[in-house]
């Protein structure tokens, strides 16, 4: 009988044990935040200890979309807003599978954000890439959208004001995540239109640069990117709202 109340007694001092255990490593790790461009464990980069140490690390990588996150994976820290950061950590991501998968420039025959086998990419191919994965999927699954299409609904622009994107006429104007046209180009009949498109990512590495995201040569597409490099022959950029 003493046996038996002597193993019950430590069997509830063991469990006590554990529970106290789980408790002190739940705070411990509530008390941390994690950095990086997603929320998923595996897709944590760094522990911090403290939330402005987060915040700090996230500016510094900012152009990659990184976020802070605590414990739940709740996002409670983006140095832009939480789609510039989406924005950002996508194009990081296909421009890095499109130069890991030795993808080419050319016209994709398919939407390379449904179906990417043709290992075709461009300019306005990687913005429509960029813009399905977070999560503005009505695009057509044909070629994709086109940095000019007049009066097609694969037309960029025209599907940016579908969206009720924001339309910025000044470089000082621009914000990470804006979607940028550049080199205007003209018609037969006198339409004035832009050649070409990237995703903007912030300030570059000396004055007067911007970082960019930009799959509009086969020697883009081989980079490592963002790049750091002047905008030349602005048009207007529109900035993603969500509806």
């Amino acid at each position: 009988m003493k046996r038996a109340c002597f193993l019950k007694t430590l069997c509830k001092i063991l469990a006590c044990g554990t529970l106290l255990l789980t408790i002190g490593v739940f705070l411990e790790r509530s008390r941390k935040y994690y950095v990086g461009s997603e929320s998923g464990g595996g897709a944590r980069k760094l522990v911090c200890a403290s939330l402005e140490e987060a915040k700090e690390l996230a500016d510094r990588n900012a152009v990659y979309g990184w976020s802070v996150f605590d414990f739940s994976g709740s996002v409670v820290y983006t140095t832009y807003s939480p789609l510039a950061a989406d924005i950002l950590r996508e194009a990081k991501k296909v421009t890095d599978y499109v130069r890991e998968e030795a993808f080419t420039y050319g016209d994709a025959p398919i939407n390379p954000a449904i179906d990417c086998s043709a290992k075709k990419v461009s300019c306005d191919r990687l913005v429509g890439w960029v813009m399905y994965n977070v999560g503005f999927t009505d695009q057509p699954e044909q070629s994709g959208l086109f940095v000019y299409a007049g009066g097609d609904p694969r037309d960029l622009p025209s599907w940016c004001e579908r969206h009720g994107f924001i339309k910025i006429t000044e470089v000082s104007e621009l914000l990470p995540g804006d979607i940028v046209f550049v080199h205007p180009q003209k018609t037969a009949s006198g339409t004035v239109y832009a050649g070409h498109t990237f995703i903007h990512a912030g300030a570059g590495e000396t004055s007067g640069e911007y970082y960019r995201y930009d799959c509009g040569t086969n020697e883009r597409i081989r980079s490592v990117q963002p790049s750091s490099e002047p905008i030349v022959n602005f048009m207007y950029a529109y900035r993603p709202v969500r509806g």
